[in-house]
């Protein structure tokens, strides 16, 4: 428990097998958090301290050590402020709330979450409850949406998952359609 035989502690407990190389990874960040100056939280162990860390009162102290010590990035740090350090259903961290967000049956609880943490708009939440949180081709957030319907062989694909959700509006639809009938007449008017 003293910083200053944490490393020949670390590196006997490696050799000896008790700790893997993951452990020995997170104890190596840990202790150049500690070498620069940063307080630890006043836990010992991943057990106690996830105990410790869950308790409000301590929230921030442990944010600000997982932060410095390249434990959690400046994203999830300032979502776990903005959270209390839970996401839906008790998740906790990125990784955790996805696969609790990927289950069907805690959509809307998560959509509702995040709407209400405001790390979605209400116009975000309400597209993402039109389509189930998935688009075409079972494309998941825009960037990934974006990229599966830019793809010419998508395109039929998307606009007709835009037609089923109501994400076109009539006008739209319209003009589409007279564009497409459009081209179907000039096409069979051109010389063969």
């Amino acid at each position: 428990s003293n910083p200053d035989n944490m490393e020949l502690c670390m590196n006997f407990a490696l050799e000896a097998g008790f700790m893997s190389e993951e452990e020995k990874a997170g104890a190596e960040k840990m202790l150049a958090a500690i070498k620069k100056g940063i307080k630890p939280p006043s836990c010992q162990g991943k057990e106690e301290c996830d105990v410790y860390c869950s308790q409000e009162e301590h929230l921030e102290e442990c944010i600000t050590f997982a932060e410095a010590a390249g434990f959690m990035s400046a994203e999830d740090a300032a979502m776990a402020r903005k959270t209390g350090g839970k996401g839906p259903g008790d998740c906790k961290g990125k990784e955790e709330c996805d696969i609790y967000c990927n289950q069907e049956e805690h959509f809307e609880e998560c959509i509702a979450f995040a709407e209400a943490a405001g790390f979605m708009s209400a116009e975000d939440a309400e597209m993402a409850r039109k389509t189930g949180g998935k688009g075409p081709g079972d494309c998941k957030g825009e960037e990934e949406c974006r990229a599966f319907c830019d793809n010419p062989d998508n395109q039929e694909t998307c606009f007709n998952f835009a037609k089923e959700h109501g994400l076109i509006s009539e006008e739209e639809l319209r003009t589409i359609e007279e564009g497409k009938q459009e081209l179907q007449n000039a096409l069979s008017q051109a010389p063969q």
